[in-house]
């Protein structure tokens, strides 16, 4: 995989359906990364920096290695840690998550380019045409 057209491969989602949610890109892109940095496996850890290069395709080293055994003592271990907190704690690591991922959206929402000179964007067309009444059709 290449990555999305004219986007460096750092910032290209690393599936083609995250395009258009770059918060959400940006969130699997850091989880892959964290999983490289501790792959339990070197070989898969370098499987997954190739990911993150644009130089492997993410569906493809999922489907095509033993990914989920190879994280489950990673997997297992988070599940092992929820168990043990408390509600207060639970619902304390909730609203941080929310609060991340709110600030990744807020970020993303400030980044993002308008379109080009010339093009349009639909949304805003509609946002802004005002009522059919209005209008001079």
């Amino acid at each position: 995989m290449s990555g999305a057209q004219g986007m460096e491969p750092d910032k290209a989602p690393l599936m083609e359906v995250l395009r258009d949610d770059p918060a959400l890109a940006a969130q699997l892109r850091k989880s892959v990364q964290v999983l490289a940095d501790h792959a339990p496996d070197p070989a898969m850890g370098q499987m997954l920096r190739q990911v993150l290069s644009g130089d492997k395709n993410l569906r493809d080293v999922f489907a095509g290695t033993d990914f989920p055994e190879m994280f489950r003592p990673y997997t297992e271990a988070a599940v092992a840690e929820v168990a043990h907190m408390t509600d207060e704690e639970k619902e304390a690591s909730v609203e941080q998550g929310r609060s991340q991922i709110d600030a990744a959206y807020e970020a993303a929402r400030a980044t993002q380019s308008a379109p080009a000179s010339g093009e349009v964007d639909d949304d805003e067309y509609f946002r802004n045409r005002g009522s059919i009444l209005k209008s001079e059709w």
